[in-house]
């Protein structure tokens, strides 16, 4: 057994465990799950700077009040994301414990917890608000939630509150003495809404006294404290340089093991890219300069060109120098996939896992393409992600969507995909030799 079947016996177990771990799962699929809204969102954006909100499109036609369109859409899609992530992080964690049998209890349903974590949440924001009229004159506290912590901003309070409130409801609910019992001729709905009153009222309570008591004491609110012990330097992680790079590196480390990198890193990723891409959205929809350089867009449009592993390089690559038949067998199965940014054709049909040729530049290329964007887009020189398209878009054409038509950004998608043919055919000329070895 050489290096690299120990290596990947080690790695295999422990990313497996962290794939399948309750709280990570519901929070990843509660991310999927918003996916469809955010992009709607990304669509009106694009709309609204592109003809709404065009001055040359005004003046042959006047759509000025159509924009009004993106900003309903905003709101009722951003502007209520953590709302949605708490309710389904209640709803996914709740169905885990029912599908692996942990809990067997009338007072126990998905619906509750979901409905339980978005009282959470709400119950864990500031009583009041300081808001600002329209004039910009005057701040006033109100009763009232603010979009910044309905929205990607509130992820992190969303999460707390979904997976908290639901394990705590899981425990009351396994007590049958706090359980209010119905006759049968009640209809289930209206019965499992009784079984589960004490349990949640317990839980609200439990929840109340100490948030109440923190706020007092403290002087800060929940979200403020949460902002301080860990979005903000979870944030200052993912959404940096560095650890973009270190992030990524990790991520397609995973992948030539044979394990959805990606997928097993987006529980600690999403919220924070989340946040970025909604901070650039709305400057873009304000006409105010873009903030943030790192989130998902810009992952996807230079460090996904053609899925994992830039493999949309190598797949040409082989057109190119390749002498293995069956290679290019694969090669031509794999291109079509690739041009929508799906790598498993490639990745286990070359194979490109467990391969130790392949291993290094899968592994490294994607890291490589990131560094250069970072940097030139740092300096200006390539716009910023101002929209968010499917994972799906092909290459080139995501980044150009992404940024809302920047040419230099797309050009340079283009030169990237070049360099990274460049890189791969060593690797692929030396499968050649190896072949012939055999």
């Amino acid at each position: 057994m050489n290096w690299i079947d120990k290596f990947a016996n080690k790695l295999s177990p422990l990313a497996g465990k962290l794939n399948n771990q309750r709280h990570l799962a519901a929070i990843r699929d509660s991310f999927i799950v918003t996916m469809p809204l955010i992009m709607a969102a990304s669509v009106f954006v694009l709309l609204n700077a592109l003809l709404f909100s065009n001055a040359a499109v005004n003046k042959v036609i006047d759509l000025s009040k159509l924009a009004d369109l993106a900003t309903m859409v905003n709101n009722a899609t951003l502007g209520i994301l953590a709302i949605l992530v708490a309710y389904n992080i209640g709803v996914n964690l709740a169905t885990w414990y029912v599908e692996n049998k942990r809990v067997n209890s009338k007072a126990f349903t998905p619906t509750h917890a979901g409905g339980l974590s978005v009282c959470l949440m709400f119950l864990m924001m500031p009583v009041r608000n300081q808001v600002t009229l329209v004039s910009g004159k005057t701040a006033l506290a109100v009763d009232a939630f603010p979009q910044s912590l309905t929205s990607s901003s509130g992820l992190f309070l969303a999460m707390f509150a979904g997976i908290v409130g639901t394990e705590l409801f899981v425990r009351f609910s396994k007590y049958e003495k706090l359980q209010i019992h119905m006759p049968d001729s009640v209809p289930p709905a209206v019965g499992s809404t009784f079984n589960s009153l004490v349990p949640e009222v317990l839980v609200i309570i439990i929840m109340v006294i100490p948030i109440y008591l923190i706020t007092t004491f403290l002087g800060k609110s929940i979200p403020e404290l949460i902002s301080i012990i860990i979005q903000t330097p979870l944030k200052g992680l993912v959404l940096s340089g560095p650890g973009m790079i270190l992030i990524q590196f990790i991520s397609d480390t995973l992948w030539v093991f044979g394990l959805h990198g990606s997928s097993i890193l987006s529980p600690i990723t999403v919220a924070p890219q989340l946040q970025s891409i909604q901070e650039n959205i709305q400057a873009f929809a304000n006409h105010k300069p873009i903030p943030n350089i790192v989130n998902a867009p810009f992952l996807g449009s230079y460090g996904l060109l053609g899925g994992g592993g830039c493999v949309m390089a190598l797949i040409i690559a082989i057109f190119l120098v390749s002498k293995k038949e069956d290679n290019r067998n694969v090669a031509k199965l794999a291109i079509g996939p690739s041009v929508f940014n799906i790598a498993e054709p490639i990745m286990f049909g070359l194979p490109v896992v467990m391969n130790p040729l392949f291993m290094i530049p899968v592994a490294v290329i994607p890291s490589i393409n990131l560094t250069l964007a970072y940097i030139l887009t740092k300096i200006g020189l390539l716009g910023k992600m101002v929209a968010i398209s499917p994972w799906i878009t092909p290459p080139v054409l995501q980044t150009w969507v992404s940024t809302a038509g920047n040419i230099p950004a797309t050009l340079f998608t283009v030169i990237l995909l070049i360099m990274d043919v460049i890189i791969y055919i060593p690797f692929v000329m030396a499968s050649n030799k190896v072949v012939e070895k055999s």
